[in-house]
């Protein structure tokens, strides 16, 4: 069975708006110098690569750049503009944030320009998210018995949550915002159902809060093209950040650019909005900021989101937050040689990946268990997804009756007759008919895409991907699940399977993710700040998952939260910058 569209993308799958940044530099990268940048290797007259995990791909592979320009490495060149566009508000970004930013701004009366890297509206993840997360709209008012819920509830849910990590004033800001965004959605078309996402979440029954969209993606698309067409916003497809324009003063001015065509472009500006989305397609920012490579895209492919803009803010003298993280994606592992690595809610994938978040025996590099496995089945976006990162790649570890359990039973019907009920484990019914009959045949294919190993004895298992720990840890694991209770990380009894019957399993795992977090501190105004003074740069703002002061590690566990953020931050920013233009 598979999940309509709408449910199909995790419901806080982001974009902060897609990004049109490059690489980063202040007035000072020429157009030569960009060019060897991976950031810009996508771009040409086709974009061939341009729509990656920001929009979807045929292909399963994840091959993000590898090379993208980092700010100490850019060429210190002054940038050779060939045409000078004059703007009140550039726009960085058409996702999420940079679509209400745009949007915004130009209701407010300014003269916006946007600069999206993808090259069509198709481009940005903010046409297929689920829905955001939002307080006191008429959705929630409107639903059968109305809501309880206040603004109070979730924020200090959330600061609580995230040991009040993100800016405090920022986060209820949002909050206070969150029904007038979703409100500018309706406007344009949008409609929205409130209800219970398939996580046990603090927001459910009488509260919500949780707003699924029911207009298909195609659609979307279309209301934001009408959208920014009805108010004059002029939208630049196929164009990339270079740098950002500072005055002697240090205030930022424009942006430099680079078309499809490769014309050099300075738009001039008095306000400049970073919403292009984080560093999912950059492994040397994965490297920075997680400390890992092996982050893949959730829609599979390569992601235009290369942190152009965090790194040209930084050259500019932003200060970047100190949380770093990312949304995960929630239907199983992925790894980046599989041809069709698990991505959306659908079983037309590899099955043989539902074993990295099913709650059967999990164990790193080195064969140790490192986790609660039921973790990653209940909360893979929160609670079950930081060790992931951590320790990637991750291995599942299954016998043939587990396998033989998949393939027949399911996991529904496995763990319920092992003591899992409706009242005790909530996920539950979400897996109710979800048969791998394929397993059989998707195993085989692991094997020869060479990320799944089949041997008879756990010694030859274990020395296939080098898990030396992997025969000891399996004998004390049994022993769990003989005495029915985890000794050593608390599972719940019906997640622990004994790994017994011959042949065994191996999968080797690597997470995947809708969008990272971390990026450029801004305050409640999404005013980028300095990092020599703390004070905001003039000129520049920040919105969506390029706002680092918005998110936090592990994800937070309200459904459409990200999202949520995106549109609240962007509605923030464009506010705050036509309001600085009028003062």
């Amino acid at each position: 069975m598979e999940k309509s569209e709408k449910e199909g993308i995790g419901a806080s799958m982001v974009d902060e708006g897609v990004s049109a940044s490059g690489a980063k530099a202040t007035r000072g990268m020429n157009r030569r110098s960009f060019l060897k940048g991976a950031a810009l290797s996508a771009l040409g007259a086709a974009s061939a690569g341009a729509l990656a995990a920001c929009a979807p791909q045929q292909s399963g592979q994840s091959s993000q750049s590898d090379g993208a320009v980092d700010a100490s490495q850019a060429d210190d060149q002054p940038f050779e503009a060939e045409e000078t566009v004059d703007a009140d508000v550039v726009v960085v970004g058409c996702g999420a944030a940079g679509f209400m930013a745009a949007l915004r701004a130009s209701k407010g009366g300014a003269n916006v320009v946007v600069l999206e890297k993808g090259d069509s509206m198709a481009a940005p993840n903010g046409i297929y998210v689920s829905g955001p997360f939002a307080v006191g709209t008429d959705v929630l008012q409107n639903k059968p018995g109305g809501t309880t819920l206040t603004v109070d509830d979730a924020f200090y849910h959330v600061m609580e949550y995230s040991h009040w990590t993100p800016n405090p004033a920022l986060m209820r800001r949002c909050l206070e915002t969150s029904a007038d965004a979703v409100a500018q959605l309706e406007e344009i078309g949008y409609t929205f159902e409130e209800k219970n996402f398939r996580f046990e979440t603090p927001f459910m029954g009488e509260k919500g809060g949780f707003h699924a969209i029911t207009n298909v993606s195609d659609e979307r698309a279309k209301l934001w093209e009408q959208a920014l067409a009805d108010h004059n916003v002029d939208v630049r497809f196929s164009t990339a950040l270079v740098s950002l324009a500072t005055g002697d003063d240090g205030s930022v001015t424009g942006v430099n650019a680079v078309e499809k065509d490769k014309k050099n472009i300075t738009f001039n500006a008095k306000a400049v909005i970073l919403a292009a989305g984080g560093y999912l397609g950059n492994r040397d920012l994965q490297e920075r900021f997680l400390h890992t490579r092996k982050l893949n895209v959730a829609r599979g492919g390569d992601s235009i989101c290369t942190g152009d803009t965090i790194l040209a803010a930084e050259k500019a003298g932003a200060a970047l937050e100190k949380t770093y993280g990312y949304c995960p994606c929630e239907y199983g592992g992925t790894h980046a040689n599989a041809s069709r690595p698990a991505k959306q809610d659908k079983f037309d994938q590899n099955t043989a990946f539902k074993f990295g978040l099913y709650g059967c025996l999990l164990v790193d590099a080195e064969g140790k268990r490192f986790i609660n496995e039921g973790l990653l089945c209940d909360y893979p976006m929160s609670y079950g997804s930081e060790q992931i990162l951590r320790n990637s790649p991750w291995y599942a570890v299954v016998d043939q009756a587990y396998v033989d359990a998949m393939s027949t039973q399911g996991l529904y019907n496995y763990t319920t007759a092992k003591g899992a009920t409706e009242d005790t484990w909530f996920i539950g019914n979400y897996f109710k008919d979800r048969i791998l009959e394929n397993l059989p045949a998707d195993i085989e294919e692991g094997i020869e895409e060479g990320w799944c190993f089949k041997a008879d004895t756990l010694e030859e298992l274990a020395e296939h991907f080098g898990l030396d720990e992997l025969p000891q840890t399996v004998a004390r694991y049994n022993e769990f699940c003989d005495a029915g209770a985890d000794a050593e990380f608390g599972a719940n009894p019906w997640y622990l399977s004994k790994v017994a019957t011959p042949p065994f399993y191996v999968t080797e795992n690597e997470p995947s993710a809708w969008s990272t977090f971390g990026g450029v501190r801004i305050d409640d105004c999404c005013r980028v700040l300095s990092a020599e003074t703390n004070d905001p740069i003039p000129g520049l703002y920040a919105a969506g998952t390029d706002a680092g002061s918005l998110y936090y590690s592990p994800y937070y566990d309200i459904p459409g939260y990200c999202y949520g953020l995106c549109i609240d931050s962007g509605y923030i920013a464009a506010e705050e910058a036509v309001a600085a233009l009028k003062a």
